[in-house]
């Protein structure tokens, strides 16, 4: 006989309520996998959209629902080509990663990229300031002063009478590379008649600053400093330190009433040449150069006159060897009128230098020269027998800076 709480235990049916809580288990289970799924899946989907959109021909970075902004400094045909192009909210990172391989050269003093369209043109201001940052210096506009870095941003591109402009605003913060940016522009010939002229009378404003006066700018390749040494003349100093000027230009940019102003220990401001020379027969100018290629920059620039009928030649010349003549005799080769020295009548006023071809074309001419003259009505028309003339004060400071290491270059 087995007592009650001996019996065995009998598998009799789950009550109700047991029932109804199993249940609420599975759904639940069954609930959480369902969510689980829908939310891996979501992921996915959401990452794919967030993924680099490559298109054909241009490697681009494109957030969905987001427009693409080009890079301003890369031009239309660079951009079909496959360069790249970047996003509005796209960070800084990502803008050099974008850009790393645009064709921007920079070197001691030349910036070879030509922007098609103005710095600013991007529709968001964090574009344009990493654009910015980027450039600095190289934007396109001046090739910049030789030896020197960049201090002021360039001139942005733009019609002429736009960037001589903005060239003329740089003239107080940074001249030096006004000055490059107004060569750039003379030298280009893409300058109406009316522009040449702007852009010379800037040249002579930087000049009066720059050239003719004893302050020396930082980076100035046209000029450099000279501490003066018991026994010095100003020709020693001239000849020593191969400055290519007469001697008597450092007299005029140091202010010296007389040679005999120099005392050992001065402290003296010299020009540093050889400085060349260009007649611009259509600008009636002579136009005073130093360096060569993309170094080159003009200095200052004089107004002239020149041969009647056109009968000035062109091409290249030097000095002729032993013609810097100051207050010469003259015969005139036409009537055979003799004037001596001193002669307030001679028609060829008070300097002449006189001009040797350089080569065949150029060799023929003789007896040519630039000289003043007395006849200030003549500056800037035809009126001489072939040779350059320059008012008596423009002569002067020629004379000084062109001698027989120069070119002059007839055009």
């Amino acid at each position: 006989m087995t007592l009650p709480s001996q019996s065995p235990r009998s598998h009799s049916p789950i009550s109700a309520g047991a029932r109804n809580a199993q249940g609420m288990r599975s759904l639940f289970i069954a609930v959480a996998a369902i969510g689980l799924g829908g939310a891996a899946a979501g992921w996915f989907l959401t990452h794919k959209s967030e993924s680099p959109e490559v298109k054909t021909g241009t490697a681009a970075i494109t957030k969905t629902g987001t427009a693409a902004i080009t890079d301003p400094l890369i031009d239309d045909a660079a951009t079909a080509a496959g360069t790249s192009t970047i996003v509005v909210n796209a960070t800084m990172a990502d803008i050099n990663a974008a850009t790393s391989a645009r064709a921007v050269t920079t070197g001691a003093n030349t910036a070879t990229a030509t922007p098609t369209a103005p710095l600013g043109t991007a529709t968001t201001t964090a574009i344009a300031t990493a654009q910015s940052a980027m450039t600095g210096a190289a934007t396109a506009g001046i090739a910049g002063t030789p030896g020197t870095p960049a201090t002021t941003p360039a001139a942005t591109l733009g019609n002429a009478s736009q960037r001589i402009q903005q060239a003329n605003a740089m003239i107080a913060s940074d001249p030096i590379r006004a000055r490059a940016e107004l060569t750039r522009l003379l030298d280009s010939n893409a300058l109406s008649a009316t522009e040449r002229i702007q852009a010379y009378a800037s040249i002579n404003n930087l000049a009066t600053a720059l050239f003719f006066s004893p302050k020396i700018v930082p980076g100035d390749i046209a000029s450099q400093s000279y501490v003066v040494k018991k026994g010095d003349s100003l020709a020693r100093i001239a000849s020593r330190e191969k400055l290519g000027v007469d001697w008597r230009f450092i007299q005029r940019i140091n202010g010296m009433a007389s040679e005999k102003a120099l005392r050992a220990d001065m402290h003296l401001k010299l020009a540093h040449g050889p400085f060349d020379g260009e007649v611009v027969k259509a600008d009636y100018r002579f136009n005073v150069y130093t360096g060569t290629g993309s170094e080159r920059i003009m200095v200052a620039s004089f107004p002239c006159g020149v041969g009647t009928n056109d009968s000035t030649p062109v091409g290249t010349f030097k000095v002729r060897a032993g013609s810097k003549l100051i207050d010469p005799e003259w015969c005139n080769p036409r009537t055979g009128e003799k004037f001596k020295s001193n002669d307030p009548k001679n028609p060829i006023g008070e300097r002449w230098i006189g001009l040797q071809g350089t080569t065949p074309d150029t060799a023929k001419f003789t007896g040519y020269g630039i000289h003043g003259t007395v006849d200030p009505q003549s500056i800037g028309k035809q009126m001489s027998m072939g040779c350059v003339r320059l008012a008596d004060a423009e002569v002067q400071v020629v004379y000084e800076l062109i001698g027989e290491s120069s070119t002059i270059v007839i055009r």
